[in-house]
């Protein structure tokens, strides 16, 4: 396992940064880059400014709700925005859906009709059901801020699902954004990040069931080499690791530190 490392970084950074940072995280040799997906800083147009200036990274969306955009609104714009097929990582969630689980496996079937089949799709999943539901549908499944106790925990559930859906073991691509922050006020960085998400319920149910403290999941070092020891243990637990930029700035420059740090 851990083979392959991903980079991610956060999509209000914009298209800009996204078209300077990508050619070097491709040259460094990551395997994925990402973003994430929010209202006012949609995902899929930072994608398409990483694909233009590069050629083999795969490009990933990490998450779009799926109660806020419809599956056709995402095939609408992964077409317009002329993303490529064989790079792509089409990332949902199931956002604050009323019924989760089958909120995304209804739009998961949308998306498996409508988007061509070449592109992947990636379910996000923290809780029990979810993770099975990832492995019986989903191409790759993208945890979040857990432990590498906890993704070993949610990787039993996802081939779980798998063998539910009678696929063959290891079908579904196991990844997790971990967050890393290196150097001055590193651990600060990566306190506030997770505080925000520990404001939500489902998170807060998630971090009391591994039993840590928020700001403890993730990465805080002093140093690179110190990062990528840190990065060691999820990068046993998990088929993908996406390294998850928390920079000191939010520019181009300080996003490429990070990715040399923690580069491959």
């Amino acid at each position: 396992m851990g083979e392959r490392l991903g980079f991610a970084f956060d999509a209000a950074l914009g298209p800009a940064v996204s078209a300077a940072v990508a050619p070097e995280v491709e040259r460094l040799g990551y395997a994925s880059l990402w973003t994430n997906d929010t209202p006012n800083a949609p995902g899929l147009p930072v994608l398409a400014a990483a694909q233009r200036p590069t050629a083999r990274v795969a490009l990933g969306v990490g998450v779009i709700a799926c109660d806020r955009r419809s599956s056709r609104e995402i095939a609408s714009a992964v077409s317009e925005l002329e993303l490529d097929a064989r790079r792509a990582v089409i990332g949902i969630g199931s956002g604050r859906a009323e019924h989760p689980v089958d909120a995304v496996r209804t739009a998961m079937g949308e998306l498996r009709r409508i988007l061509d089949p070449d592109v992947a799709v990636a379910v996000a999943a923290m809780g029990p059901r979810m993770c099975r539901l990832a492995g019986e549908i989903a191409d790759i499944v993208l945890l979040n801020w857990m432990t590498p106790e906890r993704i070993r925990w949610a990787r039993e559930r996802v081939r779980e699902g798998e063998r539910r859906a009678g696929r063959e073991p290891g079908s579904v691509v196991v990844a997790s954004y971990v967050r890393v922050a290196v150097g001055r006020d590193a651990r600060e960085r990566l306190a506030d990040a997770a505080g925000r998400y520990a404001r939500s319920p489902a998170y807060a149910r998630s971090f009391a069931a591994m039993g840590v403290e928020p700001g403890t999941v993730g990465v805080a070092a002093a140093s690179p080499d110190d990062a990528r020891a840190a990065l060691a243990p999820y990068r046993d637990a998990l088929d993908e690791t996406i390294v998850r930029a928390l920079p000191v700035f939010p520019t181009a420059d300080s996003v490429l530190e990070l990715a040399r740090g923690t580069r491959p």
